[in-house]
């Protein structure tokens, strides 16, 4: 009996041993690193960069901004020259005190904080962008501005007349006699649309009247041309 008992304790501290070995193992292979294969490239994690003129999240949580792009506003062309009236929208990168809307005063400049009376009328908006970057230059350091046409009061047209909304409208180029008719609301049941014309003064202060086929553009018919407007035109629908 005794030998039985002896070879059955014997078994179990056997079998305890193999276990504990097993854990070994099992627990080293844990904390090795994972070598990559070779041959493998391996690249560390980063926040990923934002495109121009974007905000993103950073790490900390905080909201960043990315270098601001200039532009235009969707409905001005990038040849637009800035007249007295407008409304323009100057912002400087991370200078919020000097950024804000300013109105084209009628002698042609906008006031600005720290350059005071810059000439705007007659320039493009980069023109100008390029302008209050130099001045700007003066007091801060890379000064990134951009400048956007906010609202075109300086170039209007006039619709009198047959149609449902008669008044003053912005002229927004390329822009037609039958752009100022759906501008102004379309015509009236009783208009002659086929008596359209156009009044226009000139350089020499005579006024031309310029005639429209307007049925004719409207049906696409050959040698038949739709007026385009400039400022100060007046569009007559008897």
């Amino acid at each position: 009996m005794k030998g039985k008992e002896m070879l059955s304790r014997l078994s179990q501290f056997a079998a305890a041993a193999v276990a504990v070995s097993f854990a070994c193992c099992l627990l080293h292979a844990q904390t090795q690193p994972i070598v990559a294969p070779a041959g493998s490239v391996t690249r560390p994690f980063s926040t990923p960069e934002a495109p121009v003129g974007t905000s993103f999240q950073t790490k900390s949580g905080d909201t960043a901004l990315a270098r601001p792009e200039t532009r235009v506003a969707p409905a001005v062309d990038a040849h637009y020259r800035i007249g007295a009236d407008d409304v323009l929208t100057v912002n400087v990168w991370h200078e919020p005190e000097v950024s804000r809307n300013v109105p084209v005063r009628p002698d042609g400049k906008i006031s600005l904080p720290l350059v005071g009376d810059v000439q705007a009328a007659g320039m493009t908006p980069t023109e100008l962008k390029n302008e209050l970057e130099a001045h700007f230059t003066k007091y801060l350091t890379n000064p990134v501005v951009s400048v956007i046409v906010a609202e075109i009061r300086s170039q209007r047209i006039n619709v009198l007349g047959q149609v449902l909304r008669p008044g003053t409208y912005a002229l927004i180029p390329p822009m037609n006699v039958i752009d100022a008719v759906a501008t102004a609301g379309g015509l009236r049941e009783f208009a002659k649309p086929n008596k359209i014309y156009v009044l226009r003064t000139l350089p020499t202060g005579q006024v031309e009247r310029i005639k429209v086929q307007y049925n004719n553009v409207l049906k696409g018919k050959r040698g038949s041309e739709n007026v385009i407007l400039q400022t100060r035109d007046t569009v007559v629908v008897p």
